[in-house]
């Protein structure tokens, strides 16, 4: 099991100690995730012009933000669109290999604007039983050891979410997921599956708030009026910074242990 969490921030003028707000409340969410992997840690901030930030290392959450690196990454401004964070438990690719640990970046070369088209920074919970299988079957390339970017690379080849839909349903595993595409960075997809996952909107900070656990939210948000967003299983939702509460959701399907493990009817 990981652990996911993250934020997107909704179109508005920020003061400074608002995005420090911001900032402190993902980084306590960050470490609440990390009872759920402790094997290592990343964030990814992305930014209205399509760059972004990544800083990842093998090492627990409570090491990560100690790094001065993860603060320098962890710069707020009104440029910010989402921040994806992540705790990783080992499964499948050393934590030694930080190709392997999340954000995981697919597509060309990361970190600028001009390289913006067709990245996609992706975080994962849960395994993808058959992910060999989907690497050939559809050809698609691989710079990790993990299951995981099967996922990310689906992603990124589908030309629109109905064919990224009939590739997820070839999945066999367990699965909640969250990524932002480089060419569309005010825009957030979270896939809730099988595996755990929660929302909440803090208006005051016009944002909203994800983590693998509702009681990790309602601890970091009980000082920030907020409500619950309601993320059903087997859904894509898709929130936008420019309309956070305008926010779609669809169904989705994949082959799940429960589902595999369930008598037919």
């Amino acid at each position: 099991m990981c652990g996911l969490t993250g934020v997107i921030l909704g179109r508005k003028r920020r003061k400074r100690d608002e995005l420090v707000t911001i900032r402190t409340l993902f980084t306590g969410l960050l470490l609440l995730n990390q009872k759920r992997g402790h094997h290592a840690t990343g964030v990814a901030v992305l930014r209205r012009d399509g760059s972004a930030a990544v800083f990842k290392r093998p090492v627990t959450a409570s090491s990560l933000i100690q790094a001065d690196d993860y603060w320098q990454a962890l710069r707020l401004d009104d440029s910010v669109t989402v921040v994806l964070g992540h705790t990783r438990f080992r499964t499948r690719g050393s934590e030694r290999n930080n190709a392997n640990n999340h954000p995981l970046v697919v597509g060309p070369r990361a970190g600028t604007a001009a390289g913006a088209r067709g990245i996609v920074y992706g975080t994962h919970n849960g395994t993808v039983i058959n992910a060999d299988e989907l690497f050939r079957k559809f050809r698609l390339p691989r710079a990790a050891e993990v299951d995981s970017e099967v996922l990310f690379r689906m992603v990124r080849r589908a030309r629109n979410d109905a064919e990224f839909k009939s590739m997820l349903a070839l999945c066999v595993g367990s699965t909640s997921a969250a990524w932002v595409r480089g060419d569309k960075p005010e825009r957030l997809r979270l896939l809730k599956g099988d595996m755990p996952l929660d929302a909440a909107y803090a208006p005051r900070l016009d944002a909203v708030f994800y983590a693998s656990e509702a009681w990790m939210l309602r601890s970091v948000l009980a000082r920030q009026a907020h409500w619950v967003i309601g993320l059903d299983a087997f859904t894509l939702s898709t929130f936008d910074a420019r309309d956070l509460l305008g926010f779609t959701q669809q169904d989705v399907f994949f082959l799940s242990p429960d589902a595999m493990l369930s008598p037919t009817r």
